[in-house]
């Protein structure tokens, strides 16, 4: 299998190459899966439309890989990346593989997170980026959409210890780079409020309450209104598609969980509660439209 893998490689053909071996990619090195899906992801010379790519067999690949100690977190987070299409659920809240290696290089490196907002954003002060953080025009459409994807996708709160503990402190360090960075970079609020939606994925505290303890200590720290917004957007969507009953019963039930949730952690966590109050507030505002559209339909019958 190897040696099949080694030849088409060679004739630039690695569509053609991970067909031969996606029924079982342990048939090859993790070296030289790693090299077949690097070449994959670059193009070659495979004819058009010809060896599709299912979405099961590309995870299973990455998952391989995942599993080998002869590829750097690095490489394969830089592959993960490349296939971030393939391999991202947009929105967090992820079933599948997803990026678990790009999530812990960026967990490594914040200034991975501030680049993707910088190729996603414009300055607000009209400014010009520094050389080292310059989009090439040619470029600025394709990488506002990788970034779009990485911002989407990103769905592990940065900040774990080595025992892979969430702490308040190292999140916090994580943070302030790439609030400084992209302050810097004239993009401050607008990092605020992609910091707010990457939150409203973290996890529910040891009380039940969304978010998680580390997370409030740092939005309590930050309590800007970017950050709020962001947060309260990203609740909002991470509901996803729901099936509708008559009226507005879902949203009340919403509304009284948000409210809950700001009664809860008004002292501790004002600026947290306050995010929860506006929540309810939303659902309270579509439970009554809700109910208003149902009346009306019940009298056109």
């Amino acid at each position: 299998s190897s040696e099949a893998v080694e030849r088409l490689l060679a004739a630039e053909r690695p569509r053609a190459a991970f067909a031969c071996i996606r029924h079982n990619t342990d048939a090859i090195p993790a070296t030289l899966l790693h090299k077949l899906l690097t070449k994959m992801a670059e193009g070659g010379k495979d004819k058009q439309g010809t060896y599709q790519l299912e979405h099961y067999h590309v995870e299973q690949a990455f998952s391989r890989l995942d599993k080998s100690n002869e590829v750097s977190l690095e490489e394969k987070a830089r592959l993960e990346f490349a296939y971030i299409d393939a391999l991202s659920h947009p929105g967090g809240r992820r079933e599948g593989y997803g990026i678990p290696n790009l999530e812990k290089y960026t967990e490594a490196n914040p200034s991975l997170f501030t680049q993707a907002i910088v190729w996603m954003y414009r300055r607000k002060d009209g400014g010009e980026d520094p050389p080292e953080w310059r989009t090439p025009a040619e470029n600025v459409q394709h990488l506002a959409e990788r970034g779009y994807k990485l911002l989407e996708a990103f769905d592990r709160i940065p900040g774990h210890d080595d025992l892979g503990e969430l702490q308040a402190e190292r999140l916090l360090k994580w943070v302030k780079s790439v609030r400084e960075t992209c302050g810097e970079l004239g993009r401050g609020d607008i990092a605020d409020m992609c910091l707010g939606k990457l939150f409203a994925r973290a996890p529910e505290g040891t009380d039940g309450i969304w978010p998680c303890e580390p997370v409030r200590e740092v939005m309590e720290e930050i309590q800007t209104e970017a950050l709020g917004s962001g947060a309260h957007t990203g609740l909002y969507n991470s509901r996803g598609v729901h099936w509708r009953g008559e009226g507005g019963g879902q949203e009340r039930d919403l509304a009284e969980k948000y409210r809950k949730g700001a009664r809860a952690l008004q002292y501790s966590h004002p600026f947290v509660a306050s995010v929860h109050t506006s929540m309810a507030k939303t659902y309270e505002h579509e439970a009554t439209h809700h109910d208003t559209e149902a009346g009306i339909r019940r009298r056109m019958r």
